[in-house]
């Protein structure tokens, strides 16, 4: 099971420069990390994910533009289905939305949380 692998082929797929859990150094704005959370299940057939919950942070240094970068991650998660890497995604769903300031930054952030069923 790839689903880790998935995630991240997934949101390369979109418009978006998004890495697993930090950045590289150096980026220019905007961008976006990501990281994956899964819950499994145990059954007489093993073990298996039930939910895959993706939390994509979005750096900008400016509102507009971490608005109009979260807006396009949403519509490409949203219409997402198909295969990527082994795993084939069946639904891609928004579950929350948050904005935030970081002033050490000096960026905007905007944090959303996404339910994936693989």
């Amino acid at each position: 099971m790839s689903i880790r692998k998935a995630v991240y082929d997934l949101l390369n797929d979109t418009e978006t420069d998004v890495y697993p859990i930090i950045a590289p150094q150096g980026l220019t704005v905007p961008y976006g990390t990501f990281f994956v959370r899964m819950e499994y299940v145990r059954s007489q057939d093993g073990i298996s994910v039930t939910d895959t919950t993706v939390t994509v942070n979005i750096y900008a240094n400016d509102l507009s533009d971490c608005i109009v970068l979260s807006e396009s991650l949403r519509a490409a998660i949203e219409n997402a289905s198909g295969s990527y890497d082994t795993e084939t995604l069946s639904v891609g769903l928004l579950l929350s939305e948050s904005d935030d300031y970081i002033e050490d930054l000096n960026k905007y952030v905007i944090t959303q949380d996404f339910l994936l069923r693989f």
